[in-house]
């Protein structure tokens, strides 16, 4: 009887590990291969429209690396490689699944911007919708106006929509932490100036005259260079019916005045003139105030002035101060005047504009021949013999000085003051271009004393710059 060899009972062991071994070896690679397979959601319009998933693996669903050792390699752009699917033993259905054979699946890239087809096509283009308006039709609703800027609607969590007008906290807190909005505002006037009695501006505008007498502080016009005044007299006391004129006989028979400034230097704020005057018109003995020539009472004077910000200026100078005649002594007008301006009109922006002028003058500026004033101080004896009229036997210091108001750029008022007679006058810039100014004045007060109608010293004034 023969025995049978035995098998040590360690061979079993062996048999079933060495039966087991291809799917331990293969149980890693599946794993390496499942770690490199990653599920990326599409487009939320694909996701929407075809409910599809499509994976990628690591570096992009184009950069699929061929071999293991190329996934740490820097990924290269390459056409899509199949995924091969391998059913693991014992997982799948047997109803559904061949253990015995692998299943391949092929997936493919999704275009970005599939087409959807049209009702009752799977693979025909997108129908185009046209939308037409229909005639007769409601028209839109317009918002309804309010009296808020915005409203915030809130929904309670029982479901009631409640409408706040306050917004959030923190847009309030990033509001106030944004810098503060700068809106700009309309630009400032221009400085004020002077030509010769009348306002002007530094943009080269000329207005109506802030006085008549009087000179001012504001600097000379950095616009125009000269100007040239006419000024009469006329009287009602003593005038006979059909008499046009009578001439003024305290000022050695004068029929009228004339003076020529010429400013002759200015810098910024700086300006210096020069001028001179003409006491006399005419020399026709058949008219009133005939009786002196236009060569009877020349003389010069100077004018320096220096601007004070935008709306001041201080000046010093004097009319009628060296004489170029014997024939009459027509004064010796010196002054030193300061003048400031307010806007009065849009924040202090515009019209009307409100002038204070006022200082200290001599001669014809602050007295009479035949009388000393009461605020005269500094008087000095000037006696000259004169072949026709001797107008200032004295020369002493006054107060003078005026208040206008500039109603536009076209007429304005005043009220001056010198040697105990106030003027009242009204002034007019009759043209655009070139400054052409009509001033007409009424003497209303003489030797500090509101005179009678049939006192009236009335003086017309015609001024043009060039």
């Amino acid at each position: 009887m023969s025995r049978k060899p035995k098998i040590p009972l360690l061979s079993k062991p062996m048999w079933l590990l060495a039966g087991l071994a291809p799917l331990a070896i293969a149980a890693p690679l599946q794993g390496r291969a499942q770690e490199q397979v990653i599920w990326e959601p599409v487009t939320e319009e694909q996701a929407d429209q075809l409910q599809i998933l499509v994976p990628s693996v690591e570096g992009g669903a184009t950069n699929v690396p061929t071999f293991p050792s190329e996934s740490q390699a820097t990924p290269q752009s390459a056409a899509p490689q199949p995924i091969v699917w391998e059913v693991v033993p014992g997982s799948a259905s047997p109803s559904t699944t061949n253990p015995s054979r692998a299943t391949e699946v092929v997936w493919e890239v999704v275009p970005n911007n599939p087409s959807v087809a049209g009702e009752g096509s799977n693979n025909g283009p997108a129908n185009a919708i046209i939308w037409e308006v229909l005639p007769d039709t409601i028209p839109p609703l317009a918002p309804e106006p309010t009296d808020t800027i915005a409203v915030i609607d809130s929904v309670e969590p029982n479901g009631e929509s409640v409408t706040s007008e306050e917004p959030p906290a923190e847009l309030i807190a990033q509001e106030e932490a944004m810098p503060s909005r700068i809106v700009p505002g309309p630009p400032p006037p221009p400085p004020l100036q002077a030509l010769n009695r009348s306002i002007a501006y530094g943009d080269g505008l000329v207005g109506p005259d802030i006085s008549l007498r009087i000179p001012n502080g504001f600097r000379w016009s950095q616009r125009w260079f000269g100007d040239v005044s006419l000024l009469g007299y006329d009287y009602q006391n003593g005038r006979n019916p059909g008499d046009p004129f009578i001439p003024a006989g305290d000022s050695g028979d004068l029929d009228g005045w004339a003076i020529v400034h010429a400013n002759i230097l200015q810098t910024k704020n700086w300006s210096v003139a020069l001028n001179t005057s003409f006491r006399s018109l005419q020399n026709n003995p058949d008219i009133p105030g005939g009786g002196t020539g236009i060569e009877d009472g020349v003389s010069s004077g100077f004018r320096i002035a220096r601007a004070i910000g935008d709306t001041g200026g201080i000046a010093f100078g004097g009319e009628q101060v060296i004489q170029w005649d014997d024939n009459t002594d027509t004064g010796r007008n010196l002054y030193l005047m300061a003048s400031k301006g307010w806007w009065l009109g849009d924040h202090g922006r515009d019209y009307p504009l409100f002038i204070a002028n006022g200082g200290f003058g001599t001669g014809r500026f602050a007295s009479l021949t035949d009388k000393d004033e009461f605020f005269n101080f500094t008087c000095m004896q000037v006696e000259q013999n004169r072949k026709v009229a001797q107008i200032d036997e004295n020369l002493c210091w006054g107060p003078i000085g005026s208040v206008s108001l500039v109603v536009n750029e076209w007429w304005g008022t005043f009220i001056d003051y010198a040697i105990g007679r106030a003027t009242f006058g009204v002034s007019s810039n009759i043209t655009g271009g070139i400054p052409l100014r009509l001033t007409a004045g009424v003497h209303f007060v003489e030797n500090d004393e509101v005179v009678s109608f049939d006192e009236l010293r009335w003086i017309a004034q015609f001024s043009l710059g060039f």
